[in-house]
């Protein structure tokens, strides 16, 4: 089917109208695309990819829904017992998230808050738990408050 336009200014019309929607188009798809190929591409090659842990559960829940509704730590206390003292597991949107019950483990990652951040949801509740105290603040804050 060929398009037949009355003028060049009708032709010349419709090409910008064309390019504007492309462009627009990958405006808006664009960023996201590159969010999840990054995502895909991050999950390929990260060192997390050995830790066991089960499979995803759900694309957009992980394994959260599971966790939010058993009985506090039971679902943990499963995971342990099937695959070890340290599992790798799915959080909202496939985030990966680390669970241990090694001791040495734990005691290496707290006392190195500047590499092992909190993730930004848990920082929220133990602030509104704990405040902005001691126990809770990391980094430079953590450094801060301990020196005074």
């Amino acid at each position: 089917m060929a398009f037949q336009y009355s003028s060049a200014e009708e032709a010349l019309s419709f090409l910008t109208w064309k390019r504007l929607l492309t462009v627009t188009v990958l405006a808006v798809l664009g960023p996201t695309l590159l969010k999840l190929a990054r995502r895909i591409i991050r999950s390929r090659f990260s060192p997390l990819r050995v830790i066991p842990g089960p499979g995803n559960d759900h694309i957009v829940f992980g394994h959260m829904k599971q966790i939010r509704t058993r009985k506090q730590g039971l679902w943990h206390e499963e995971m342990i017992q099937r695959y070890g003292h340290v599992i790798k597991y799915k959080a909202y949107f496939g985030v990966d998230r680390v669970y241990t019950t090694d001791t040495k483990a734990v005691n290496y990652v707290l006392n190195h808050s500047m590499v092992y951040r909190k993730p930004d949801q848990t920082r929220f509740m133990l602030s509104r738990i704990l405040g902005d105290g001691l126990l809770f603040v990391e980094g430079h804050d953590h450094k801060r408050q301990a020196s005074r």
